[in-house]
């Protein structure tokens, strides 16, 4: 092999090299990029919904009031088993605070669940809303 083959089958090597290490690094910055972009989206996706419901102990919480509105504190919902004799009202009564009117608790649970006053029935399941600070 001569001097002159010998510098053109290195400088073709080079150049080989040197293609590769340019592929390699389009290909880093491409999946950079888009792993980029799935993670950003996610994390966006994952504080989009996790102001609205959020999971808590035996019921779930929401922040919006029964209403639609956005309540000013949070607001759990808890599952109640219904017993022979118990009424809204009692269930009620039990899970309002002592500043805050049974009435308007009572139409919450009656509008949550989709029962009417007296119609309940032993072992129904039904949903009650609490202050997060009661629960």
């Amino acid at each position: 092999m001569t001097i002159v083959e010998a510098n053109e089958r290195d400088v073709h090597i080079r150049m080989r090299r040197r293609r590769r290490k340019i592929a390699e690094i389009r290909r880093s910055r491409v999946s950079g990029i888009s792993k980029r972009v799935v993670i950003i989206s996610a994390i966006c996706l994952f504080i989009a919904f996790s102001g609205f419901i959020r999971i808590r102990g035996d019921g779930f919480t929401d922040t919006r009031s029964s209403y639609g509105a956005f309540a000013a504190e949070e607001i759990v919902y808890k599952k109640v088993t219904v017993y022979q004799g118990d009424t809204i009202w009692g269930i009620a009564s039990t899970y309002t605070a002592p500043s805050e009117d049974v009435r308007k608790q009572v139409r919450a649970i009656c509008d949550l669940n989709d029962v009417t006053p007296g119609k309940l029935v032993p072992g129904q399941v039904i949903l009650v809303p609490i202050s997060a600070h009661m629960a």
